[in-house]
């Protein structure tokens, strides 16, 4: 008796061998015809395959279930700027420093917030979660109020990874780098800041300050590592910290380069004591200064002495052995401390002089003898320390006879004296250098001077803005790295102008005319402009059931030519 007639399908596999000796694996449905009394196939599906010389299967990957919803999910953000942004953390390093010295969580939000402020032109804090929603960050969750004040509390008392970054930025510099060594005042109406008090005040606003000390490479154009102090601690002490920071970095044969705020013979012995090279700006009217200057005067007036990269400056170099005198803190090797001892070192003094500055300052020095005379014969009794010695110096004040008219004249000689000196200045050292290159050193050091303005101004660090001494080292260090994405920036682009426009082999004529253009419009543009440019751009990403989209706004020929320079494109 046959089997009866049900009508199910049955399921079943079915392979079938390739030439290439694959074996391809179908799932095969088949079902029962009464009518023609054969079984055919319902469906198949191909299951996977097994590969020549293995026995597992691989499975087949199931193709995109076309459903009703075909839009998933879209988000369009502003990536031109921070894309630049994120290109310079990872060509300075700046990122690998910070992700190599903090933890995960605390490097991405150290980095988001740097790159928020120089993104922004250093808007206040409260603002950052907004602009975080369309500017993407390393630190992908909202950054609040609550967030980076922990952050900051946290780093100011962290300050292993601090110095751990410090020593990272040094390593990079290479050996015998320049280092520029100044301060800024901070002002502040807080109480809660140890370190706020009276002291000298940059801007003159009459605050209490807090004293901020930093190491900048000249020649590398970016900041190395920085301190706070008290406000009214003065920058001639501050020295011997300095140089025991610079053995903790570990740099090879620096070279400091200080002005004269922080010229004194104690800080030249230190220097040399430690054997530590130094270049620094000293007073013309010192003694030993202005006998170097007359040795100095004849070599000074001839051509040779003509400054290659500035006409209006003459130099020359002599050497000198400077004794140093101090007294002992501990005894050893038979001497005993609180003993005065001498010792000599070779010093190279490079005298400079600039007949445009003579006459500028002759210029203010008349203005100021006539105005100090005027305000002695109206009778005015009170003048400031520096005043008073300039009208004990330099005028003659007399009266004729018993409660006679009171009389004052020029002290001629002293002021022929005094004359003799002006348009001259003197760099000292204890490195032997050539005169000019001592002069570009200095003149780099002035650099660090716009790293300050940058700081206050840009970044959002003319106030403290926080409540306790912890939370202001932190906030500091975060607008230290801030600082490091600027100055790197600033370098980069100012390279990139100096090839631009050159007339050099594989260039077009189109090209070099649209470097022309590059050139121009980057000359008339702040950092702070090139960055608001380039914000516009967005990129939108579009999910579909079809799969992922993604697209940019179109960026002129210019643009891409910056950006492509620059690296970003690469």
């Amino acid at each position: 008796m046959s089997k009866p007639i049900t009508g199910k399908t049955h399921v079943g596999e079915r392979r079938e061998k390739r030439p290439n000796g694959d074996i391809y694996v179908y799932e095969r449905v088949t079902a029962y015809d009464e009518k023609s009394k054969k079984t055919y196939t319902v469906s198949q599906k191909l299951k996977g395959k097994i590969k020549l010389g293995t026995q597992e299967m691989i499975p087949t990957r199931p193709k995109k279930r076309k459903s009703g919803k075909t839009f998933l999910g879209a988000a369009r953000q502003h990536t031109g700027l921070t894309d630049i942004l994120e290109w310079v953390g990872k060509v300075s390093g700046i990122d690998d420093d910070v992700h190599n010295s903090f933890n995960e969580g605390d490097a991405r939000k150290i980095l988001s917030i740097a790159r928020y402020w120089i993104g922004s032109c250093g808007h206040t804090l409260p603002r950052l979660e907004s602009w975080q929603v369309m500017h993407p960050l390393p630190y992908i969750e909202p950054i609040t109020e609550d967030i980076y004040g922990e952050l900051f509390k946290e780093l100011g008392r962290n300050e292993n990874s601090i110095q751990s970054y410090f020593t990272c930025r040094a390593l990079r510099l290479g050996k015998s780098p320049v280092l520029a060594f100044d301060s800024t005042t901070i002002s502040t109406y807080s109480e809660n800041q140890l370190e706020a008090r009276q002291g000298f005040n940059k801007d003159s606003d009459g605050l209490n300050t807090i004293k901020l000390l930093t190491l900048y490479s000249v020649k590398a154009r970016e900041p190395l590592a920085f301190a706070k102090q008290p406000g009214n601690v003065p920058g001639v002490i501050s020295i011997e910290n300095a140089l025991s920071q610079l053995k903790c970095l570990g740099l090879e044969k620096p070279l400091i380069v200080t002005d004269n705020g922080y010229y004194s013979q104690k800080n030249m012995m230190e220097f040399a004591r430690r054997n530590v090279k130094f270049l620094t700006l000293v007073d013309p009217n010192i003694t030993w200064v202005r006998k170097t200057i007359d040795t100095l005067r004849e070599s000074l007036a001839t051509m040779s002495s003509t400054c290659p990269f500035d006409p209006s400056i003459c130099g020359a170099t002599t050497s000198i052995m400077h004794e140093f005198s101090r007294t002992r803190q501990r005894s050893r090797n038979g001497k005993l401390a609180g003993c005065d001892e001498t010792f000599s070192r070779r010093l190279y003094v490079h005298v400079f002089y600039s007949p445009a500055n003579e006459a500028k300052k002759e210029l203010i020095f008349r203005k100021d003898l006539l105005e100090l005379k005027a305000q002695v014969e109206n009778g005015v009794v009170e003048f400031s320390k520096s005043a008073q010695r300039k009208i004990e110096k330099y005028l003659i004040c007399s009266k004729k006879g018993r409660g006679g008219k009171l009389k004052v004249n020029f002290n001629d000689h002293a002021i022929s004296e005094a004359k003799k000196y002006f348009g001259y200045f003197a760099l000292v050292s204890n490195q032997a250098m050539n005169t000019f290159a001592a002069l570009e050193n200095y003149r780099l050091r002035e650099k660090i001077e716009e790293l300050f303005a940058v700081q206050k101004g840009g970044l959002d660090g003319a106030r403290p803005r926080t409540w306790y001494p912890d939370n202001l080292r932190g906030r500091q260090f975060v607008q230290f790295v801030s600082l490091g994405y600027h100055c790197f920036l600033v370098k980069k682009i100012r390279e990139i102008r100096t090839k631009l426009g050159k007339n050099e082999t594989g260039k077009t004529k189109a090209r070099i005319e649209l470097e022309k253009k590059l050139e121009k419009w980057l000359a008339q543009r702040s950092l702070a402009q090139i960055l608001d440019w380039f914000d516009c751009i967005e990129t939108t990403n579009v999910q579909t059931a079809m799969g992922k989209y993604r697209w940019s706004t179109e960026s002129v020929s210019r643009d891409q030519l910056f950006l492509d320079y620059l690296g970003v494109n690469a």
